[in-house]
């Protein structure tokens, strides 16, 4: 199994299954949408809320291994119960 990190999510997915996401991961890129204030609108004189940018990645995603004995016990330990 191998855990992909994704921003505050992470996934599990088979070996084989992982490896195709990080292919078409490595080949995507970041899409920022960035929310203007009132003063930024004045400034640009342009009155739109949100401006779209579309880049290379400059952060690369994480990867990791995870062991079947630890998937299993993570399996068996289900959703954590909020406190």
């Amino acid at each position: 199994m191998v855990i992909i990190d994704l921003g505050y999510r992470s996934v599990v997915l088979q070996t084989e299954d992982a490896v195709r996401v990080a292919e078409i991961l490595a080949r995507g890129e970041t899409f920022v949408e960035k929310y203007r204030t009132k003063e930024e609108k004045e400034k640009s004189g342009i009155d739109t809320d949100y401006t779209y940018h579309v880049y290379p990645q400059e952060q690369p995603f994480n990867m990791k291994i995870m062991p079947d004995s630890q998937y299993q016990m993570a399996k068996l330990a289900g959703k954590p119960v909020k406190e």
